[in-house]
């Protein structure tokens, strides 16, 4: 029976097999993922009236800007890579396909000089003519006469014949022979050595250091990317202070150790730190450097409790090359994780602490963090001042038509909105405009039910309740009541709004295309002689579809009071199922 015999590739064919299908595995994937997709070119220097022009918009519009370089940087080394790797890929195939085959099946014939299916006489005869040229005593070759002779007894023994044509060898079956696809000069005596050493470096030197590099930087963080030290420390605090202020957690929020720079290397100290922050300070009522607790007490917590207070109220940073507003940006972009995390903290102690009973009030301050530190406002200061251009002199006349709230200012008369606001020129209230209709209308619905039960709306002592919230989200005001109608075609070109209704699309559609290309006054623009051309903007607004007036105040304050309600009332569920 035929043994298995393994021997390496001293040629080097199979090597090259084996590289084209690895190396296609892994460049066809990576071309599908790493090609640029096809993108329009976007203007440079032009604005989009579709967004808000405020100072801040634009600054931030500059920032995303000044990465595009770098991204078409990348996009042209992305190409280049992706280039090179399939001009190797090309070498590599066109070196297989130019592979000689080496293995040839065993024909007596061929050996002998017969065609196929030649008979036992011509057989005989070519034997005995080559017997006479080759033979070993005559000065021919001895290994070519074997050749010979057991192609003879191939064709004319039965026993050997049968071999042949069952097995391929007149013999009978053979050792199989396995190529190992790698080259015999690897495991040679000469770079033996040397590819040893190779191995070490990678699987002794290279693997556990980047393993070890690793597992020490990922054992620091918890699973939400925080620093275990500010778990702890909000577990320290929070379990010291269960009802909790905001002031108190803005306090907790600033002593985490990602501000650090003994824990962050990417934390700048500078020397103008010694002189700006104490003067930012000083504007600033309630902050001082007079506490002792640590690591609130230290020098970058106070510098971030600092900042953390200038950006709430919105003062002005007067630092060298903007060094403070650099700092300040750093911490709002990574504030929210960390709120996130003390909310998972205060759960957390709620529901597996028997000492610990975390209020209501803690909770609800936790959740009032988020919407201050996105709005950069104050929990007391009114929400209206998250719109563009908005001072404490329109608030004055805001507060006179009772306006509280942006959703109050949605609602408002366009006319009579225009009014109240017109300290604002035409470009200042396009942008509220632009800002209200990008903002948010939520509808809530709740349902409580028992699952699995006939009288599943009836709540008993003991029961499972199941809570099923319902939220519908529109816009705050329509682009189309508000005066943009541009805007408006903007919003149904991306998808419309959640409220619009199939039946709006093609007829109005039209009818803004058509608006557009006239060009009509604003709705808050001063009347001109020329009316025949505002009865006919008139005319052409008549075309839309008129939408549901929005939810009366009234109706927004019973829906808040009746979340606080069922929020107050899930609280004590999970308080009487903990106890």
């Amino acid at each position: 029976m035929g043994r298995a015999s393994f021997e390496y590739d001293e040629v080097g064919n199979t090597f090259y097999y084996v590289l084209v299908a690895f190396y296609a595995i892994i460049l066809f994937p990576a071309t599908y993922l790493c090609l640029p997709g096809a993108s329009k070119p976007e203007p440079e220097h032009v604005i989009n009236e579709h967004e808000c022009q405020c100072d801040g918009c634009d600054k931030k519009r500059r920032q995303k800007a000044a990465n595009k370089p770098w991204r078409r940087t990348k996009k042209i080394i992305t190409i280049v890579v992706l280039v090179v790797a399939w001009a190797i890929f090309a070498i590599i195939v066109k070196k297989t396909t130019e592979i000689e085959q080496t293995h040839k099946d065993y024909d007596p014939y061929q050996i002998l000089g017969l065609d196929q299916g030649a008979d036992e006489k011509a057989i005989k005869k070519a034997w005995r003519d080559m017997s006479k040229i080759h033979h070993p005593d005559r000065g021919g070759d001895a290994q070519f006469f074997d050749k010979i002779a057991k192609a003879h007894q191939a064709l004319t023994d039965k026993e050997a014949r049968e071999n042949w044509e069952k097995y391929g060898n007149p013999d009978g079956p053979t050792a199989t022979t396995f190529g190992i696809a790698l080259p015999k000069w690897l495991v040679s005596k000469e770079y033996g050595l040397w590819v040893l050493a190779f191995y070490g470096l990678i699987f002794m030197i290279i693997l556990p250091v980047s393993v070890g590099m690793w597992w020490y930087s990922s054992i620091k963080y918890s699973a939400d990317k925080v620093l275990l030290d500010t778990t702890r420390m909000y577990y320290y605090f929070i379990n010291r202070t269960p009802r909790m202020e905001i002031g108190r957690m803005i306090a907790v929020l600033s002593g985490s150790f990602e501000f650090s720079k003994q824990y962050n290397k990417e934390i700048q100290e500078r020397e103008t730190d010694d002189y700006e922050v104490p003067r930012l300070m000083k504007q600033i009522a309630g902050v001082n450097d007079k506490g002792k607790e640590q690591p609130l007490s230290q020098p970058y917590a106070l510098k971030s409790r600092v900042l953390l207070h200038a950006y709430l109220s919105r003062l002005p940073l007067e630092s060298q090359n903007d060094a403070l507003e650099e700092d300040q940006s750093y911490i709002i972009t990574r504030i929210l994780r960390f709120v996130e995390e003390m909310v998972n903290c205060s759960q957390n102690l709620m529901n597996y602490s028997q000492h610990t009973k975390i209020s209501i009030e803690t909770f609800d301050n936790l959740l009032k963090l988020q919407p201050m530190f996105v709005q950069a406002l104050w929990q007391k200061n009114s929400p209206l001042l998250q719109l563009p251009h908005i001072t404490d002199y329109n608030l004055q006349h805001l507060r006179k038509k009772r306006v509280f709230s942006c959703h109050d200012l949605a609602v408002m008369d366009a006319e009579t909105r225009r009014s109240v606001l017109r300290s604002l020129s035409n470009e200042e209230y396009r942008d509220v405009m632009v800002v209200l209709s990008m903002m948010p209308r939520l509808q809530i619905e709740t349902k409580t039910v028992v699952e699995g039960e006939d009288d599943k709306h009836e709540l008993t002592a003991g029961c499972v309740v199941t809570l099923k919230v319902t939220m519908r989200r529109s816009r705050l005001i329509d682009p189309q009541e508000a005066g943009l109608a541009d805007q408006y075609k903007k919003y149904a070109e991306d998808g419309g709004d959640d409220e619009l209704e199939a039946s709006e699309a093609p007829e109005e559609a039209a009818a803004t295309v058509e608006e557009e290309e006239v060009k009509k006054r604003k709705p808050w623009e001063k009347n001109k002689p020329k009316q025949k051309k505002k009865k006919a903007q008139g005319q052409g607004q008549k075309k839309f579809v008129k939408k549901n007036a929005p939810a009366s105040p009234d109706t927004e304050k019973a829906l808040k009071e009746e979340a606080k309600v069922l929020r107050e009332e899930i609280w004590t569920i999970f308080a009487k199922k903990i106890s």
